[in-house]
């Protein structure tokens, strides 16, 4: 049996080893009975991964320093974690050994395990957050090295009515904190009209991926004003010095979903302390306003009709059929 020497003593190699550069110890698969101390207990790491749903990657990860980074459980466990016990099948640690992120679930999707399979063996659970205790189907949740909560991440059909600076609203994704508990960021669930500098717009952004609630499209700075909002249907609107009026609406793609259709592509709104940048496409250049110039933009929320041609049939990315 190969075995290699960590800060946690010898462990048996069962397959991959991957090593950094001064030849330190970067992640394995160990041997059947291995047991590694944490600094949340001792666990044992998965050493197989013969069925469908179990990941086959290596289950102890280390940073280069040598401690350890991530373990993924042979079995799952109850972990003391700052948000309460949560049911865990991966640890991510700090390189100072405090608690960086718990995965209750860590399985594999693919042909024969689909998503679907790994949600059923997910049960919703309480967890103490900056909005209070919060029972929900959690896909992972997020702490800085004192033990504030980072972020909190739902899995894919889970929704929770939040209270943000501006007002209450059904998210999913997730949310993310500032260390103070106060909100960063929010996946707005459905369309929501948000007021802005610039008037009332319509906050939602289709292409949000899901990973995690880390980074969301509706963002706020540290004092609850609004920093960042995605929108489709909304279009802004000025007069520039010419008495031109001028309009700025949403560009469109082919459709995400490989049908024939088109579909618009979310424009992103920054507001910071010299005005409104908007970026309405990734590929296309910033422009930049002060909101209190006299040509400064308004926004006009646009009716769905003739817009969302496809969007009754884009469920592939998650607009709503009512957006």
């Amino acid at each position: 049996m190969n075995s290699i020497t960590t800060r946690y003593g010898r462990i048996g190699v069962q397959s991959g080893l991957e090593l950094y550069p001064d030849g330190s110890v970067r992640a394995l698969i160990p041997c059947a009975g291995t047991v590694t101390a944490t600094p949340l207990g001792a666990f044992a790491p998965r050493h197989d991964s013969s069925d469908e749903r179990t990941k086959t990657g290596a289950s102890l990860e280390f940073h280069p320093d040598g401690a350890l980074r991530s373990i993924i459980l042979e079995k799952r466990a109850l972990v003391a974690t700052p948000a309460g016990e949560v049911l865990a099948e991966q640890l991510i640690f700090h390189p100072d050994g405090s608690l960086s992120r718990v995965f209750p679930l860590c399985g594999r999707t693919s042909a024969y395990w689909a998503a679907e399979d790994e949600i059923r063996l997910m049960e919703p659970f309480c967890a103490a957050t900056p909005f209070g205790d919060i029972t929900a189907k959690f896909m992972s949740l997020a702490f800085d090295v004192s033990g504030r909560m980072r972020s909190l991440t739902l899995w894919p059909g889970e929704m929770l009515d939040l209270a943000t600076p501006t007002g209450r609203m059904p998210v999913r994704i997730g949310a993310a904190f500032y260390p103070d508990g106060s909100l960063r960021s929010v996946e707005p669930g459905r369309p929501t009209p948000v007021e802005t500098p610039v008037g009332r717009v319509l906050a939602f952004d289709p292409d949000a991926t899901g990973i995690t609630g880390d980074v969301n499209s509706l963002g706020f700075a540290p004092t609850g004003s609004l920093s960042r909002v995605s929108v489709v249907r909304t279009m802004l609107g000025w007069t520039d010095h010419q008495g031109e009026r001028l309009e700025i609406r949403p560009t469109f793609r082919e459709s995400l979903c490989g049908n024939a259709d088109t579909e618009p592509v979310p424009m992103r709104l920054t507001f910071g302390p010299q005005g409104l940048t908007l970026r309405r496409a990734p590929d296309e250049p910033e422009i930049a306003w002060a909101v209190t110039a006299q040509d400064a933009p308004r926004a006009v929320i646009l009716p769905p009709e003739g817009l969302f041609a496809s969007m009754g049939k884009a469920a592939c990315h998650g607009a709503p059929a009512s957006f």
